[in-house]
Parts: C-alpha cells; structure tokens; sequence
C-alpha cells in the first residue's frame, strides 16, 4: 500500500538551505517554462504519451489524467495540497524516491521545490507552447523602447534588474550588420560614408542598401538550403551528381524579390500541383527531391521508397515545424504527442511523387523509364530552364567569337594570299552549287562489311539506286560497314551527314533500332594505299539519346550517335564536322566505317562547307551569302562568306582553331538552358501504410491516408471521396490554423541575428527543446510575420533596427552568473562566421572574390590530387576550377554530400544528408590550419598583400597595416599590434632576402599571376596578411 506521511522538519530545512544558493523560485510558477522541461525529462519516458512504456497507469501529460485515482486508488496530484499529492510525497521520499535512482535522472532541489509549489498553486497545465493557437500579445508597457524587439527585452531585463549595453561602436556595428545580411565585410569606404553620416537615419539606411543588395540573397540562400538538405550529389552508395543547381538559383532569387515565404512554402511543396505552374515554381519543388537517392546494384526497391519518405517527413517536420518527427517512424513519440499514425499520414501527402527506389536499369527493377541509366546518368524527373548565369556565359562566348571573326576578316582583307584564297574558294563554291543547290553531294559509294577489318565475304551490303546502304543484317562485334567513294567534283571535304531511313521498314526492324548506336570514322586513302586518319569530334543530330559523365550531358555527338528508346516522328539526321576541313588529292579516295549494332539503312551526303556547328554546316544564309555577287553583299553576308572561308579551308589555322574553341564553348553554355530535378504526381499515388517498428517488410499496419498532424490545430483528413493533396499541405503549413510554422521560422530568423534562437533548440522544438526564453517576444515575431504577408525582409529589419541587436558585444562579467548564456540579452553574442563565409570573407579582404555572377553551376576550389580516390560508381577525379570560378563564393561550391570540401568541413558546414536546421560551432586546430596552408587562403594572403603594396600608392609601413586593418578588421590597429607585426614583417624580410626561392615558391600558389616587385617584400607582407587572415577576430562577427 504506497505511503502517505508528512515531510520530515530536518527534510524540509535541508531543502530551504540547498535553495538559498539557487536562484530564487519565480513569484508564480508557468507550467510550460518550470514544469513541463523537468516531466519531459524525467516523467514522460514512464508516464507521458507512449501507452508501450507507460507505468503504473498513469499519465502526468494530461491533467484529467494525473488527477484521476490509480488502480492503486492513489491520486497523483491534488491540486492545491501538495501533501496530498502522491507525486509531491514520491519525488521526496529518499529511500523509494521518484524518478527511481535506476533512471539516473535524480531531480534538484530546485526542482523538487518547483513541484511543490506548482501543486500548492492548483497544478494548472498549459497547451505546449509550440502547439498552442498563435496570438499576438500586447506590448510591455515602456516609456522608452519604440522597436517592439526592444520593448519585450527591456522589459524582461528590468524585471531582473539588468541594464541592457550601450550601442556597440558605429564601425563594428556596421561590421556585424554587414556580415549578418549579406555574409560580407563592409569596404572602408562604406565604413567611412557611415561614420560621417550625422543624420537620425544613417543606420536605416544601411539596412536598407543591405537589403537591396544582391548579396543578401545569397547570404539567406546558405541559411534556407541547409534546412533544404540542399546539395549536388545524392548521398548514397556511389554519391552521384545531380543536375540541381537551379533550385540553389530559385532561392536566391526569391530571397532577394523578398518572395512572401507562405507563397516560399508552397512552390517548393506543390508547385507542380498549382494551375499552369511556370518552370520556376517547378523548378522550386526540387525540395522534394533533395533526399538522398541511390542507383546501387542490389538495393531493394521498397525499401529505398520507405528510406526517401521518411526522409521527407523529417525533413518537413524540421523545416516548418521545428520538430522531430523521426522517433514516430518506429514508435508513437516518447516525449511529444506525435503518433506513429502522424508520421505515415504525412509521409502520405509525398506518395505522389513520381520517383523509383533504384534510379537504375537493372534487370531486376525493370522500368521503362529508366531504360539505358547508368551510374553517369541523371536523376529523372528533370526539366529544362533558362539559366540566366548559363545565358550570360552563352551570350559572352557568342560576343567572343563574332569578335574573333570580324578581326580575323579584318586581318586577312589586307592580305593578298588569304584573299587570292577566298576568292579562288569563292569560284570552285559557286561552281559546286551550280550543281549542288542544296550545298551537299550524294556520292556514288561502294559499300562492303568488314570483319576484323578485313572484307566478310559472307557479308553483303546493298545501294540503292537512291544512294541507301542496305546491310543484309545488323553489324555484329568486331563487324563494321565500310563505304568508299571517290571525292571527284568537291571543292573540299568539311561535314558528312548521315540520314538513317525507316521508309518501307516493318515494326519488328524499327523496334529492333531503339536505344541502338552508329559510330563513324573517317579516313583518306592516298593512291598509294596509305590511309590517314581524319577526326569527327563535332557532331550533332536531330534526334539522339542523350549521354553522360558524371552526371553532366556531353554535348554533340561524342564519338558515336545513340539512338532513343522510342519511336521518334523526326526524321533521324546526324552531321559530323571534320576537326580539320580537308581538300582531297587525285586519285584519293574518301572511306567512312560505320560501326554500332544500329540495323537501320543509312544515306551519305558530304559538303565543302563547314561552320562553327555541325547543324549549320551550308546552311542557307551562308548559300545564299555565296550566290550573292560580291559587290552586292550586304555587311553580314560579306561576314558569313569570310567565316564559312575560314571554316571550310582552316586556310588560318590558329584563327580556325581558335573559332572552334570559342565555338566548343558556345555548345557547353547548352543555349544558356540547364536541367534541374522537379517533382511531378503521378495518377496513382503510392499505398502509404504504417510500418510497424519503421520495418518496410511489415505490412500489417493499417494503410493510411494524407492528413495533417492530429496534434495542431485547424487538422486536415482525406476522405473516401477526396483524397488530400501536398497542396494542401502547404496551404495549411502556412494558413492561420497552424501555429508552429510562424514560431519555428522566427526563431530560426533570431537565431541567425544572435547566434541562439529564442529557444536555443531550433531543431526542436517539443518537450525535449528548450522553452523560449521570451515567449511573448517569440509570439509577437510570430504574429507579425504572418499578419505582415510572410514578409521577411520586414521581419529581418525589426531585428536589426532594435537597440537589443545594436547592443556591444563585450562581456560583462558582473553577469557570469546571472546570466552566464545571455539568454537576457542584456549584450550582443559574438559568433564565428559560417564555413562559407569564413571564405568568402578573405577572398573578399583580398580583393580576388567573384561577385559578378549569381548562380549557376556548383565550382570546385583549390583540392590536392586523388580526394576523390575512394569514390566509385563511377569513378571520378576532383578536378578544380582553373578560371574564375575559383573564386566564387562559398554558396556556390560543389557539395559532395560523402566527400564535402574538407574546407567546409572544418568549419562545420553540414553534408546536407538531412535537413540541418542547426549547425553545431567548434574550435579546432584544423581550422587554423586550414586558414594558413589551404592554398584559397594562401593565395588571398598574397593578393592581399598585393593590395597592400599597391594601395595607396607609396604607402610607407605604419599606412599600409593600417589600411590592412581597415580591410580586415574595420578598425585601426593598436599600438601592441602595431609594434608586434612590424617585428615579425621585419623578421620575414630578412628571412625572404635570404631565401629567394621560398619566396617565389609562395608567391606562385593559387591561379592568380605573380605580383610584378619585389618577391621578398611580397613574401614578407604575404605572411604578415597570412597571420591576420588567420586571426580569430577575423572570421568572428562581434
């Protein structure tokens, strides 16, 4: 029979005593701050909401619960009568006490005492915080603050009798305000133009420019896609890339158009599902991809399904609601009321998606429409979109090239033998197309097929009267088709075209054709016998199979053409560019070998004239420029007859190749399109069900429909008759019924300002995560953001305006122990840049950062040969960018989910294999080491130094450290600082005039060229810039 008894005196003195030297137990206890921390941690485990580990019968989660009489015929809380309270008795009893000592999670006095005075005051419960209806609270009352922020945090801190800290000095606060809203430094110039501005509104103002600036956008693009899991391979197995880029470009974008994030929320959800969505908001639902995926040999189909969407529960959990979704896949949630019914109806919305477990052509997942991917292959469903950085570089390469060949036209007009050239080219041309208007020749072929290379007599291949080859069978291994003809009557050989006919053909030949190859070579036979070679390394067709490596399309035809799966209604035309034009000699004789297992007839054609692509090889602006008589050409068509000159006859052959270099370069920029992964339903969803203990084997849970978490307000169900859709989803995420989105984005926004959100756990944000520290503060954000139309930029300058956030960042030591986290706010919390920007911060400082584009493909910095040795499937080299790429800004480095840029690694970048709401901060040694060895670091010191001893000019020491300061630190250096670099520059001169060698050796790291000067002085203020690029208040936002 339990025990009831009253507290021993001796007890209860102890007790007085331990909490005389804790802080004092607040006026009147608040369930949800002092209680409800403490049961979630030792009661909820036994007594909370799983009824698999609940003891005892009993329930301390729910009032009408813990007020019932147990089997036992005991009643856990009485309320207003703690002795009364079989919990009151059992958590003081020392021999039986409760938590028992086998939990190892004994309560403190404090709390003890908590418990009782929560009881005496009539144990009221509140709804969690996090899940209660969102209301927009009053204001304290002040006579002083006019930023609501700062009335909310005064008014908190006069209760504790805490002064807040003075504004902290107008070049640091620039500093911070700088680096919080764009992830950069401001320039000393900006720094100087705000120190000098005396108007009320000069702070305004900076926050203003901040916000218009583009690089705001990227700044918030690194904070959204850690919480996207955003990243340019899949993750599993073999780490593929994926084409992804342009949902890194989305969020930019919308971010700096200041996009309402409810219309944020609902493109990346179910953009797809909206009425005609444009490419952009399918390009947003890329969200829904940035699982990992895998393509590996014997992975199980149904149980990758159960992995993505899972994942995808969580990932939505973290990102919109703060919370930890990932227990309820197994089981109903220890400490939140989250059923493992909530996890599959969730999961349930995402059934939809079209996606397969293995994204492979194996023969034992067969599916049509992934017929011929391999590990080089993308990740369908993709789609293809304007890429205003692959625009720009397309339009750039095109300006380059028609330049290139208007001073190349410009050149040779003054030069007889290239015009005699042209001219005499001109004549034999006209003379051609006499004959030929179409500008191609059918010639008459002999055909034969080869074995081994030698003829099969066994084989035979039939011409048509049309000029088609007909093989008596499709070409088998080591076979080949070979076609001769004479070259009599060309002017010159530049492009060969290939028609494959399907006239005539039954449905078992055309079927047999799908997804089969043809390879070309080309060769010259002298008269003698001996046969040259000639490349066909520029190649397109009208129809083809796309192909790849690593994940990238190869443009052209690269090597061979490869037909698709399916039947195409476009005739099957391919046209192949020689690398170098050729005029075939008398009695030569032009051979084209055909190889490949496609069975189809095939038809020759081959022209004189070549062009920067294969598809414009005489095309007919250049055939009717030709025609024209020269006299009478227009300025363009004087140009198209130099160009198609220089192309057919490579006549210059450095312009030539220079022309199809800028030409190659064209190709890649892919007409300024890129493809990018995108969500599309399918008719017929998925059969969602629960999967007992998470197994994807088990299917004897009860199938489940989309429906909205029971625990939040304002639930959404399917019915029978209408089954809910992830627009719905998204439209509740962010409608006025559900409270936690508001809450969960806002304090992730303040954790972004002050380094901790106003409940630290932003990840988590139940029972197990920490109360706000200012949960009216938090509410009010939560509020305003919503009632202001999703407006983040509003939202961001509210924080950044308000004195709380201006405050210095100084420690106040007479608040150790009143406040040891700051969780007051009575300062600023210094912090360490993010890995990003701990990068973009010295590249910045040394004057060498890109910031000419946004977007576009991910970039690879600096890396030492063979980091991506141990990578297979396919196997891959890490290949760093050699142009200016390299200096692109962290946000658009190439994140390798299982090999992530040790760089980023080091400074504690997540690998994106889930959603990453909060990033843990370390302090290691490989940081240091990193900021004075990586070679992006040591080549920003020596641009740096650079600087230094270019601007101003004629600078004498003291100046240019002062002015490195500037750069670096927005200050001016002090006098220790001072008087110990100048030491340790003097030590460096002397060591560097001894050892030139080392000196250049430095002074070469990195792509950027050489300083003109003296390598020894450059050595010297190289490693003087290397120890302030490496010092901690450089990388550290105060």
């Amino acid at each position: 029979m339990p025990r009831f008894f009253p507290l021993p005196l001796l007890w209860m003195l102890t007790v007085t005593m331990a909490l005389a030297a804790e802080p004092a137990l607040p006026k009147k206890i608040s369930f949800n701050r002092d209680i409800r921390p403490i049961m979630s941690d030792t009661c909820f485990h036994c007594h909370g909401f799983d009824p698999k580990t609940r003891e005892e019968d009993l329930r301390l989660d729910i009032r009408d619960e813990a007020l019932k009489a147990t089997k036992n015929e005991v009643i856990p809380i009485v309320p207003g009568n703690p002795d009364k309270s079989e919990i009151i008795t059992r958590i003081f009893d020392r021999e039986d006490p409760m938590p028992p000592d086998k939990a190892h999670k004994p309560l403190t006095d404090r709390q003890k005492a908590l418990f009782r005075q929560w009881v005496a005051e009539g144990a009221h419960y509140e709804p969690h915080w996090a899940y209660a209806p969102l209301q927009k609270p009053d204001l304290p009352p002040s006579s002083h603050p006019q930023n609501p922020v700062d009335a909310f945090i005064r008014a908190r801190l006069a209760e504790k009798q805490i002064a807040p800290s003075p504004e902290a000095p107008r070049a640091k606060l620039l500093r911070r305000l700088s680096l919080d809203l764009t992830g950069l430094p401001p320039t000393p110039a900006e720094v100087t133009a705000f120190l000098n501005d005396g108007s009320p509104r000069a702070y305004d103002r900076q926050v203003e420019r901040l916000l218009a600036s583009v690089r705001f956008g990227e700044r918030m693009a690194v904070w959204w896609l850690d919480v996207a899991r955003y990243a340019d391979t899949v993750g599993f197995h073999g780490d593929q890339n994926q084409r992804i880029f342009p949902y890194r470009d989305y969020v930019i974008q919308a971010f700096n158009a200041n996009k309402r994030f409810d219309q944020f929320t609902i493109e990346q959800l179910a953009g797809d599902l909206l009425p005609d969505p444009s490419p952009e908001q399918r390009v947003a639902t890329g969200y829904n991809r940035l699982n990992m995926m895998t393509r590996e040999g014997g992975a199980q189909p149904k149980e990758y399904l159960a992995k993505y969407g899972a994942e995808r529960v969580r990932s939505v959990a973290a990102a919109w609601f703060g919370s930890t979704f990932g227990c309820a896949e197994c089981h109903d949630h220890k400490f939140d009321p989250i059923k493992t019914r909530d996890f599959y109806e969730l999961q349930s919305f995402f059934a939809d998606v079209r996606q397969w477990g293995v994204y492979a052509d194996y023969g034992y997942t067969p599916e049509p429409e992934l017929k011929g991917v391999n590990n080089d292959s993308p990740f369908p469903p993709e789609i293809e979109v304007a890429s205003p950085y692959l625009e720009k570089r397309r339009d750039q390469a095109g300006k380059a090239l028609a330049a290139h060949l208007a001073a190349t036209s410009k050149r040779l007009a003054n030069d007889s033998v290239s015009a005699a050239s042209l001219a005499a080219w001109e004549t034999d041309l006209r003379q051609f197309l006499a004959t030929h208007p179409g500008g191609w020749a059918k010639p008459l072929a002999s055909a034969a097929i080869l074995k081994d290379g030698k003829p099969d007599g066994k084989r035979s291949a039939i011409l048509s009267k049309d000029g088609t080859i007909h093989p008596d069978k499709p070409l088998g291994k080591n076979e080949s088709l070979r076609v001769a003809f004479s070259p009599d009557g060309l002017p010159g050989l530049a492009a060969i075209r290939i028609d494959l006919t399907t006239e005539g053909l039954d449905d078992k030949t055309l079927e047999a054709s799908y997804g089969k190859s043809l390879k070309l070579a080309v060769s010259i036979v002298q008269a003698d016998g001996k046969e040259r070679k000639m490349g066909t390394g520029v190649g397109e067709a009208t129809v083809k199979r796309r192909t790849y490596r690593n994940g990238d399309e190869i443009p052209g035809l690269p090597g061979e053409w490869n037909l698709p799966f399916t039947k195409s209604e476009e005739s099957l035309r391919a046209v192949w560019l020689l690398d170098v034009p050729v005029k075939p000699g008398a009695g030569e004789t032009v051979v084209c070998s055909f190889s490949g297992d496609c069975p189809l007839p095939l038809k020759i054609a081959v022209t004189p004239l070549g062009a920067s692509d294969a598809m414009l090889a005489a095309d007919p602006a250049t055939l009717a420029a030709l025609l024209e008589t020269p006299a009478k050409r227009a300025p363009q068509q004087a140009q198209a007859v130099h160009d198609a000159w220089l192309f057919s006859t490579a006549q210059d052959r450095s312009a030539f190749d220079t022309a199809r270099m800028l030409a190659e370069k064209i190709r890649e920029w892919n007409g300024g399109r890129a493809w990018s992964l995108v969500t599309e339903a399918v008719a017929s969803p998925l059969t969602v069900r629960v999967l007992p203990r998470g197994n994807f084997l088990d299917t004897t849970g009860p199938v489940v429909l989309p429906a909205t978490p029971s625990f939040l307000p304002g639930r959404l169900e399917s019915t029978v008759d209408k089954r809910l859709t992830r627009l719905d989803l998204a439209r509740w995420i962010v409608s006025e019924q559900n409270p936690i989105t508001a809450r969960a984005v806002m304090n992730r926004l303040w954790q972004l300002f002050f380094g901790t959100g106003l409940s630290a756990t932003v990840d988590d944000l139940g029972s197990q995560g920490e109360p706000p520290s200012h949960p009216e503060l938090l509410d009010w954000l939560a509020s305003e953001f919503r009632d202001s139309g999703w407006d983040l930029k509003h939202m961001i300058t509210l924080i950044v305006s308000s004195q709380t956030y201006r405050q210095s960042s100084l420690l106040r030591p007479e608040l150790h122990e009143a406040d040891p986290s700051n969780r007051l706010l009575a300062s600023q919390n210094p912090r360490r840049l993010d890995a990003e920007f701990v990068r973009d911060n010295a590249l910045f400082i040394a004057g060498i950062l890109n910031l000419e584009d946004v977007g576009g493909p991910g970039v690879k910095p600096y890396q030492p040969a063979g980091y991506y040795a141990a990578i297979q499937f396919p196997n891959r080299d890490y290949v760093a960018n050699t142009d200016a790429g390299q200096w692109r800004r962290g946000l658009y480095m190439h994140w390798q989910r299982t090999f992530l840029h040790p760089m980023l690694a080091n400074f504690d970048a997540p690998p994106r294999d889930e959603c990453a709401a909060l990033r843990t901060v370390s302090n290691t040694p490989q940081q240091a080491l990193t900021l004075l060895n990586d070679p992006t670091f040591v080549e920003a010191a020596r641009l740096f130094a650079g600087r230094l001893l270019s601007e101003p000019p004629g600078a004498d020491d003291t100046a240019r450290l002062k002015h490195a300061f500037q750069l670096a630190l927005a200050r001016d250096p002090r006098p220790g600082e001072t008087a110990s670099l100048m030491t340790f520059l003097t030590t460096q001169r002397r060591y560097y005039r001894d050892n030139l060698m080392d000196a250049d050796k430095l002074l070469k790291v990195g792509l950027a060229p050489q300083p003109a000067g003296d390598p020894a002085e450059a050595a010297a203020w190289t490693n003087l810039c290397r120890v302030l690029l490496n010092s901690h208040e450089t990388i550290t936002r105060y």
